[in-house]
């Protein structure tokens, strides 16, 4: 069952963020409030978000109040830029170390428990709020809204994480009432891609929202069976969570017959930028602001350098210059489309690796760190794929692992590879980058390269096979 967008658009989905006690619409609203005013207006309302920050981390929070008498940092300065630039790099170290200090606990709405495995594999636990819930949900409607998806317009997303793809039947009916579907990237094998692809043509989304080489290969299968204009009601197809080729775009394009865009943020801190219609990479001021580090000093525009960002607008922990672990500069130059929102752009990007199996799935890279993400203890891991069968584990671990951590990882790989597939986790001191420098949390030594992996029907496959998709969060 699908309902019209104009319900799901002034009814369903504002009466659900009201009760998941969420500012989204707000967000959105202001968002595109800011697109039709003055640059000036962006930066002012920018730099108050900062002092107001620094002025409540001071009040607040024990971690950067001993910081700030340190640095000198005095949040009613006339400058606030300038009493950002005391303070020194923030590194998920310095978090893990330190969360306890960094954490108001009495934020309105209460707090909710986050984990990431990064792309690096490098872990992190944390805490958001309602507001950095928010963030990234109205920010990413009003950027999709300039491609002509409206909010409430039908969704499909091809992502997820295992507990997401298995989601109970009461939270699928209630995604189905939000006009949005579920497809599991962590199957992406050609049986699979076919009943994604049915899916798909049979629920008409404006937008499809994915990872960039999941996206490409459906594109792929696309191409084979199908023109462009038979996906004529589709608008936009966004890509993120890892690096993006020119190749994945043009297949995208190509077989849609869409626009795509690319996003660009990190669970720590949200929706970090967008690009446009006119492929401009915006940052989400006034809620992210995003310096670039050139050594231990900003860089001027246009100068490479590590990414470092501040979320404006949350309280329940905030990541006061947290180094995000990407390389790239900010542009400053207006963006053709108009909008008064400060432009970046990334040099190469997080890659992730692939696991094959077996019974023919292709697996993203994704599905290890969703494995490992609510473990304590684990501060970097990666996943080698030695053969089809068998799987290493590596792990680097502090005071706070649990000695029974690694049974627990091998029973959900087997829970979701199969009982016949061999898993051992290894504790290791120093986890070396690939050769090529890029750290990948996961690794196969069997899997295909996606350039010239071909998507074949077995024989015996139904020609359209029924959807077993959820619908998404």
């Amino acid at each position: 069952m699908t309902l019209p967008a104009w319900i799901i658009r002034n009814l369903t989905y504002p009466l659900h963020e009201a009760l998941r006690r969420r500012p989204t619409l707000a967000v959105y609203r202001e968002m595109t409030r800011l697109n039709a005013s003055p640059r000036a207006e962006v930066k002012t309302l920018a730099r108050d978000n900062l002092r107001e920050l620094l002025t409540f981390a001071k009040m607040r929070l024990p971690y950067y109040q001993a910081l700030f008498k340190e640095h000198g940092v005095d949040p009613t300065a006339a400058d606030p830029y300038a009493e950002l630039a005391r303070l020194p790099v923030l590194s998920k170290d310095n978090v893990r170390s330190h969360a306890e200090g960094m954490t108001w606990r009495d934020v309105p709405g209460g707090l909710t428990r986050c984990g990431t495995g990064g792309t690096t594999g490098d872990t992190l636990h944390f805490c958001i709020d309602r507001a950095r819930q928010a963030q990234p949900l109205g920010c990413r409607l009003f950027m999709q809204e300039l491609f002509g998806v409206r909010p409430g317009d039908r969704r499909v997303h091809l992502w997820g994480s295992p507990i997401e793809s298995r989601a109970s039947w009461l939270k699928r009916r209630r995604d189905r009432l939000l006009n949005e579907l579920l497809l599991d990237a962590f199957d992406l094998g050609p049986v699979a891609l076919e009943r994604y692809l049915d899916a798909i043509r049979e629920y008409r989304p404006s937008l499809i929202y994915a990872y960039p080489t999941a996206a490409a290969l459906l594109a792929r299968l696309a191409a084979q069976r199908y023109r462009p204009v038979d996906f004529d009601w589709l608008r936009l197809v966004v890509m993120t969570g890892e690096e993006i080729s020119e190749d994945q775009r043009e297949q995208v394009r190509e077989a849609f017959g869409c626009e795509t865009a690319s996003e660009y943020g990190c669970r720590e801190i949200g929706l970090i930028a967008h690009e446009c219609p006119r492929g401009g990479l915006h940052v989400m001021s006034p809620h992210i602001h995003v310096e670039v580090m050139a050594g231990d000093a900003p860089a001027p525009a246009g100068v490479l350098g590590e990414i470092v960002c501040t979320n404006l607008t949350t309280r329940a922990q905030p990541m006061i210059r947290y180094r995000a672990g990407d390389i790239g500069q900010l542009i400053d130059e207006p963006c053709d489309c108009g909008a008064p929102f400060p432009l970046m752009s990334l040099d190469g990007g997080r890659t992730t690796g692939f696991v094959v199996l077996s019974d023919g799935r292709l697996c993203h890279g994704a599905i290890s760190s969703c494995v490992l993400r609510n473990e304590p203890g684990i501060v970097q891991f990666k996943t080698i794929q030695k053969k089809i069968n068998k799987f290493e584990v590596l792990l680097i671990v502090d005071q706070a692992f649990d000695p029974e951590t690694p049974k627990r990882i091998e029973a959900r790989y087997h829970a979701l590879f199969g009982y016949d597939v061999d898993v051992r986790c290894r504790l290791v001191d120093r986890i070396p980058p690939d050769p090529s420098g890029k750290r990948r949390h996961v690794v196969s030594e069997v899997a295909p390269d996606l350039q010239k992996f071909k998507i074949v029907r077995p024989p015996d496959a139904p020609k359209h096979a029924q959807s077993s998709c959820n619908a998404a969060q």
